[in-house]
């Protein structure tokens, strides 16, 4: 049987369903158009719903009225700093971290956290929805229809100022927790018991700082400590007391280099054994390093020179050959101790037992056979800035910094963070604090120096035509880096000063401290290009205010210090350009905001 096919049959290729499923189609997208017309007419000037920035619900609302909400938020902040409370066995102890302390100079002025384009983040937020773009608009504004929209601000908490400041406030006052210890008294062996103490995660208080800055919550932060246990208690000694004197009984270490003795009596060696994570009797090599870092060390380490390089007759020639330096093998000392102390068949002599220090040689990072390697063949680039007037830990940190640095090499298409080559800023790497003023009175916190190596990198880079990628001025006019507008400063993570090596070639960066000035080459491979800047552009200048005076128990009754000269607010722009060999031309402009500058001086209290 055959099925008789109606006449009224449409198939989907039917010219009549396609001019349906397009007349629908066009109702739609009409009806879409139109939908969205009356969205935009209805939210002209406001966030559509469904839009959320830094935590807080702004749909419906106008752009002023938000702006003008965060910026009163903003301003309390500045006002009144964050605020933390610190709940632990001693009780609440609060903490307010200010957004900035003034120095007694520009330079080493400190800002403990940021507002980093918090107004861009809000425009952000703003244009969702309101584009150019009538398909964007439309997509973004369906997207608001069936789920939230979440914008962040990006503020930032200066981390490396921000964890030493709590340090000094709230950490050093919690409660220490120390392992049990064998211990020499009344002339026998003991074992002195573990003391629990309280820990905090310095590294989570700095981000839920970090996000409360950013929803710009000015409510009291509360952390709670945590009880910090130690590993080695005295149920873990106490099978080995018998043992602990045997090994020690007698037994007067002496330490030799070079005609030098560093003598370690039995009672000082019992506190150095402890129980391994084997729970076996060992050295606490953690107490031995201590030990030899504070003594021993002094004496003998000596860091390598890198070779130091010189364009002579257009060749890179080696001027000063690069040095090894030594160090102490602290891993022969520990296996050393570790025989006299629990081998049997040790000689002794009149309870002494000599220990000849090793050392080891360590190579520069920065030879001629270096350069070799990396074909680096040209100077590229080179720059030095003054420092002249300095105080002593000012001087002292830069030194520290630029060694830190010094030698490095940057491999073609890496972006160089001034920030991360330095690393961790603190008294365990040796860097030294200077006075700021907090509240009309001198403290001293981390500041001052290491802007002079990011101004330095900031011109060398200019110099070598080099891309930049992060830079931020200073709030004040540094003396140090005149002209204002090319000056960078960097508390890590960010600000950071960055710049990209972009020469198709290794670069090798040299750097040093000579006459109260900051040195530095780039070493590499020269391709044809130039840059050019031009003269800063200054304007919008603001008087400064009148002479702040300050009390301070640094400096004795009847004395009085004043610091350098006042500033002017200013602003300035600066271009920089660069010309590549094919031609292409690259043109940025460097706009830098600079706050007056108050002269300060201060009055002595000190009896």
């Amino acid at each position: 049987m055959f099925k008789n096919t109606s006449e009224t049959d449409v198939s989907i290729t039917d010219p009549r369903f396609i001019k349906i499923g397009l007349f629908l189609f066009f109702v739609f997208i009409l009806f879409g158009i139109l939908e969205s017309k009356t969205f935009e007419i209805k939210y002209k000037d406001r966030f559509y719903p469904g839009i959320f920035i830094g935590g807080e619900y702004v749909g419906g609302k106008t752009y002023s009225e938000v702006l003008n909400s965060f910026k009163e938020k903003k301003e309390k902040l500045e006002k009144n700093g964050l605020n933390a409370n610190f709940t632990s066995s001693r009780g609440i102890q609060k903490v307010n971290i200010p957004m900035s302390v003034i120095g007694t100079t520009p330079d080493n002025s400190v800002e403990y956290f940021s507002f980093d384009g918090w107004e861009n983040n809000l425009e952000e937020a703003y244009s969702w929805g309101h584009n150019t773009n009538l398909f964007l608009n439309l997509k973004e504004q369906t997207i608001l229809l069936f789920t939230k929209k979440y914008f962040n601000f990006t503020n930032s908490i200066h981390r490396e100022v921000v964890d030493p400041f709590l340090e000094d406030r709230v950490y050093n006052f919690l409660n220490k927790s120390a392992p049990a210890v064998f211990s020499f008294t009344s002339g026998k062996i003991t074992i002195l018991k573990e003391v629990e103490g309280e820990s905090v995660n310095r590294e989570e208080v700095l981000n839920i700082l970090e996000q409360k800055l950013n929803l710009f919550d000015t409510i009291p932060i509360i952390f709670t400590t945590d009880q910090d246990f130690p590993v080695v208690t005295k149920e873990k000694l106490e099978p080995f007391l018998d043992s602990a004197e045997i090994f020690t009984k007698g037994k007067n270490i002496v330490f030799q280099y070079k005609g030098r003795e560093w003598k370690i009596k039995e009672t000082q060696l019992i506190s150095w054994l402890t129980v391994n994570t084997e729970n076996a009797i060992d050295i606490n090599q953690i107490k031995l390093e201590d030990y030899l870092a504070n003594t021993v060390t002094k004496f003998i380490d000596s860091p390598p020179q890198n070779s130091r390089f010189k364009m002579q007759d257009g060749k890179l020639i080696e001027t000063v050959p690069g040095k090894p330096g030594n160090i102490v093998d602290v891993d022969d000392v520990l296996e050393k101790i570790k025989k006299v102390i629990f081998e049997t068949n040790v000689e002794v002599k009149n309870s002494r037992i000599n220990i000849p220090i090793k050392t080891i040689e360590v190579e520069p990072k920065v030879t001629q056979n270096t350069v070799d390697k990396y074909n680096i063949v040209d100077i590229v680039g080179e720059i030095r800035t003054s420092f002249d007037g300095s105080t002593a830990n000012r001087e002292h940190n830069i030194k520290i910094g630029i060694s830190m640095i010094d030698g490095m090499i940057i491999p073609p298409g890496a972006e160089f963070s001034t920030v991360a080559s330095i690393g961790r800023v603190t008294a365990k790497e040796g860097y030294l604090k200077e006075l700021v003023i907090k509240e009309n009175k001198t403290t001293k916190e981390y500041g001052g120096g290491l802007c002079q190596i990011a101004t330095t990198l900031f011109r060398l880079a200019l110099n070598a035509g080099l891309p930049i990628t992060e830079r931020q001025n200073h709030r004040f006019v540094v003396h140090y880096y005149d002209p204002p507008g090319l000056d960078a400063t960097i508390y890590g993570p960010h600000p950071d000063f960055r710049f990209v090596n972009d020469t198709n070639n290794y670069l090798l960066l040299q750097a040093r401290v000579e006459n109260k000035q900051v040195i530095m080459e780039l070493y590499g491979q020269k391709d044809g290009r130039s840059s050019e800047i031009s003269e800063a552009t200054l304007y919008n200048r603001i008087p400064a205010p009148p002479t702040k005076y300050v009390q301070s128990a640094e400096l004795p009754v009847g004395q009085t210090k004043c610091t350098e000269v006042p500033h002017d607010g200013v602003t300035t722009d600066v271009l920089y350009t660069i010309k590549y060999l094919d031609g292409t031309i690259k043109e940025r402009n460097f706009h830098s905001i600079y706050q007056p500058w108050q002269k300060v001086c201060l009055i002595g209290t000190a009896l």
